[in-house]
């Protein structure tokens, strides 16, 4: 049994991401009034995650396994 078909949807990138979504699922910076309209992801964490370096929190010091000692496998 096919479902109902769905509409075409408008997909736009996030401009801190560069990730391609559909607009229902990013928030519009600017208007009708505004030459250019930037898109941002409406999940801020995901997002946040995708463009900052490495992508997780730095634990321990350097030279020192993150719960461990240097060295250890």
């Amino acid at each position: 049994m096919a479902g109902p078909s769905q509409p075409d949807l408008a997909h736009e990138r996030c401009w801190m991401c560069g990730i391609r979504l559909p607009t229902a699922l990013l928030v519009p910076d600017g208007g009708s009034a505004c030459a250019d309209v930037r898109w941002y992801c409406r999940d801020l964490r995901a997002c946040t995650g995708r463009w900052t370096v490495g992508a997780r929190p730095y634990l321990g010091s350097p030279g020192k396994a993150v719960g461990g000692k240097a060295g250890t496998a």
